[in-house]
């Protein structure tokens, strides 16, 4: 009995030692895991906050794309409204007479029905629009406010500039040089537009003069019976 007795401390400080080791690695686990929980939730964190910053950063996005897709949707109606605006002002109820582009005679009439004779070609054709006498470099004025469709030369007419007087009526003026306008032009009545052009070959004989045609929905009429 006296020798396990003897023994008896020694096991007991062996026990307490092993409580204490098991329970500083306890608090080392903890600490170690405690540590790791602060890093992860700061990581979250983080990633909250930068979630956040994202969003706030997509929604002005979004914000201000949208108000600039507004500003151009706004911008577009506007252009039309004001393309709008143009295409019904440029209207003709073919009653109301058009100013003569020139002042001068007219050397060759309009007709259709019958041949006139050319005196430069020699010989007796139609004629679909008028020919009025005027000196070169006399200024050539719109007749009426249009827009011009098409700029183009001919062998026959020169330089020529036809424009869309409203409700199918156009004008085409031929023999011109030293124009003012050019096509997607919106002119207003008695706007200078261009000079008269020496004649080209095929009525020089004739002389200087303008090429004047009216047609209505494509077919020629006699601008005499529209001019004052």
């Amino acid at each position: 009995m006296r020798k396990n007795n003897r023994h008896a401390p020694f096991a007991i400080r062996k026990y307490y030692g092993v409580m204490i080791i098991g329970f500083v690695l306890f608090l080392g686990v903890m600490a170690y895991y405690s540590v790791r929980f602060k890093e992860k939730r700061e990581l979250a964190r983080q990633e909250v906050e930068l979630e956040q910053s994202v969003d706030v950063g997509n929604s002005a996005t979004q914000a201000s794309t949208e108000t600039g897709t507004a500003t151009e949707a706004t911008e577009a109606s506007e252009e039309e409204e004001a393309a709008q605006t143009m295409e019904q002002s440029v209207t003709y109820d073919g009653k109301t007479k058009l100013t003569w582009p020139v002042t001068g005679n007219v050397l060759l009439p309009y007709s259709t029905e019958a041949t006139v004779y050319f005196e430069t070609l020699d010989q007796y054709r139609t004629n679909p629009g008028i020919l009025i006498e005027a000196k070169e470099n006399t200024s050539v004025k719109a007749v009426k406010q249009a827009k011009v469709t098409e700029i183009r030369n001919t062998a026959e007419y020169g330089q020529t500039v036809t424009m869309d007087l409203g409700s199918g009526y156009t004008a085409t003026y031929g023999q011109m040089k030293d124009l003012t306008v050019k096509t997607g032009d919106t002119v207003e009545k008695g706007q200078v537009i261009g000079k008269v052009a020496a004649p080209t070959s095929y009525y020089t004989l004739e002389g200087t003069n303008l090429y004047f045609q009216l047609e209505k929905d494509k077919k020629s009429v006699d601008p005499a019976k529209y001019l004052e």
